[in-house]
């Protein structure tokens, strides 16, 4: 159940650019039965046929790092004897079953990955409401160009073809893969409700998961060289309540010469400690 404090204050808005430095897959609809169709398609938008990312693949992956590095301290029962034990959301959530472990989302509806990213609706915990929405991210204009001028006549994407080699008779078996190509560009935007004084706060988590993503994958095959992307060309504004009830004028706010996730998140109070109301 929500508790009665909670206020719609505003919210931030967060726009960047999705450059991708290697090849991305993000798998689509299996085309694989079909005659010369490709293995591992690439999701595409169906009336114009573009590539685009998913808000629930972006939002997704921000989410899952960050539970590897977000701590809490959770009820740990140890002997008969309860104590409270400082732990990642993906050791909290970790189970074994059958001999086999898993991980699952956490969802104890209290963590600052719960508040920011969300919760189902069965979580026992307190509730709060979802802090961040991401959108679909399309291609910028200058890359659908570039796509155009290089690949061919509506191809926007590459096949990457990678081989399994059997250890004993060394026989190749080759498999097909559509990637976008490197240094593709997506328009990223994501929304940041705030509810609460001190919501801003928990926005560091947002940019704490966007460097931790510039050093991981996005996608598919990831291991295997695909899905190297970094944020470019980042803008935050804030929306306060004026904005949709009084036609008041957003807030930008100033980045500070600040550009990489990294300077941005160690810089997090310099740029945004005027903007807590």
């Amino acid at each position: 159940m929500l508790n009665h404090s909670y206020k719609f204050l505003g919210k931030y808005i967060i726009k960047a650019d999705l450059h991708c430095l290697t090849g991305l897959h993000i798998g689509g609809t299996d085309e694989g039965f079909e005659i010369g169709g490709i293995d591992n398609p690439v999701i595409k938008d169906l009336i114009t046929g573009y590539p685009y990312v998913p808000g629930s693949s972006l939002k997704g992956k921000l989410r899952s790092l960050l539970e590897w590095t977000t701590t809490r301290k959770d009820a740990v029962k140890e002997n008969n004897e309860t104590k409270d034990v400082e732990r990642t959301r993906v050791e909290n959530m970790l189970r074994q079953k059958d001999g086999k472990w898993s991980a699952q989302t956490c969802n104890c509806g209290e963590c600052d990955v719960c508040i920011v990213f969300g919760t189902s609706a069965d979580t026992k915990g307190q509730k709060e409401p979802t802090r961040l929405s991401v959108r679909d991210c399309f291609p910028k204009k200058v890359t659908i160009d570039i796509w155009e001028a290089n690949l061919g006549e509506r191809i926007f994407t590459e096949i990457k073809t990678e081989n399994t080699i059997d250890r004993l008779t060394s026989e190749a078996n080759p498999r097909s893969m559509e990637r976008v190509p490197a240094d593709s560009v997506f328009e990223v935007e994501m929304l940041f409700d705030l509810y609460k004084e001190d919501d801003t706060q928990k926005l560091k988590k947002v940019f704490e998961g966007m460097m931790l993503l510039e050093d991981s994958a996005l996608g598919g095959s990831g291991s295997r060289g695909s899905g190297k992307v970094v944020f470019e060309n980042l803008r935050i504004m804030k929306r306060k309540m004026d904005y949709y009830i009084n036609g008041k004028d957003e807030t930008v706010i100033r980045l500070n010469g600040y550009k990489s996730m990294r300077d941005i998140h160690k810089n997090f109070q310099i740029i945004f400690e005027d903007k807590k109301d």
